[in-house]
């Protein structure tokens, strides 16, 4: 039985510790991402009044919850001291690790990235992942090295993408199969089974963190690189395209086929607006949004 340590947020977070549980290993302490974006007061509020999920599962498996506003502050080494993992889980955690934290543990700091690695390292995979089109993303298990994402691969596997699907549903597939992996990984590493594989770097892309202009819809793409970016941005971003003056939100929509009388519209023309609904052109369709 490992003793195990971990750094997360939300769906991820859950996973891990649940995972590990799950599947015979001692979850020693948890650190959530409220300590970092909060001061030690407006915490204390908050767990009070509006407590966080994140919390909600550290209780519910009896862990430590670990006090610390950095993980890579003196607070957090002298609580990894004092609790002893022979390894650290990371899942969605934004801060980059030093390596005097990440050589502590005797089996390594692992890194949980939800996409398959060396493709779409750095922030918002499911965004990325979606937005280009692809039918498969994956969960990767990987070592933590001074380079974001870049550190061998311990344990990988696809997960697919259905047509649809948007990026909190993403998310959610990946946390359930993070969940399910998690405790092979860590029954291999207790055992001495795993070769660490290097990542192939001519197949690296890296992602940044999506701002302002990155939700704006351009309707010079195709029918299908909209809908991909449409439901990449959902559930947490609202995705818009301007027309003038107007920035107008894609809250339902269809597509239709872009009639003979409408190719002559110039591509982002509303074609028809009444006070329910306003139909678009694109590239190669109408889009009918409902207001």
């Amino acid at each position: 039985m490992l003793r195990v340590l971990v750094v997360g947020y939300d769906k991820m977070l859950n996973a891990l510790i649940s995972g590990s549980v799950y599947s015979g290993h001692k979850v020693v302490g948890a650190m959530r991402i409220d300590r970092v974006n909060y001061s030690k007061f407006a915490l204390f509020l908050k767990d009070i009044f509006a407590p966080s999920h994140d919390l909600a599962i550290i209780k519910a498996f009896g862990v430590q919850d670990i006090n610390a506003k950095s993980i890579n502050s003196k607070e957090f080494k002298k609580e990894f001291e004092r609790l002893r993992p022979d390894v650290i889980l990371v899942g969605s955690w934004g801060e980059k690790i030093s390596s005097e934290i990440f050589n502590l543990p005797r089996l390594g700091t692992i890194n949980c990235q939800p996409s398959l690695l060396p493709r779409h390292r750095g922030a918002n995979p499911y965004f990325w992942t979606i937005f280009a089109g692809e039918d498969l993303s994956g969960i990767t298990f990987h070592y933590v090295n001074e380079k974001f994402d870049c550190g061998d691969i311990l344990l990988q596997e696809a997960v697919m993408i259905d047509p649809d699907m948007d990026s909190g549903e993403l998310r959610d597939r990946c946390s359930k199969f993070a969940q399910g992996l998690v405790g092979e990984l860590l029954n291999k590493l207790e055992k001495g089974e795993i070769i660490p594989q290097k990542q192939d770097e001519s197949r690296a892309t890296y992602e940044f963190q999506l701002c302002e202009k990155d939700t704006i819809v351009d309707l010079r793409r195709t029918r299908k690189e909209i809908h991909n970016h449409i439901r990449a941005l959902r559930p947490w971003y609202m995705p818009s395209f301007r027309c003038g003056s107007r920035r107008i939100y894609f809250k339902k929509y269809k597509f239709l086929a872009l009639d003979e009388k409408y190719r002559n519209k110039k591509i982002g023309a509303i074609v028809f607006e009444n006070a329910k609904t306003l139909i678009v052109r694109s590239f190669d369709c109408l889009i009918e949004i409902i207001k």
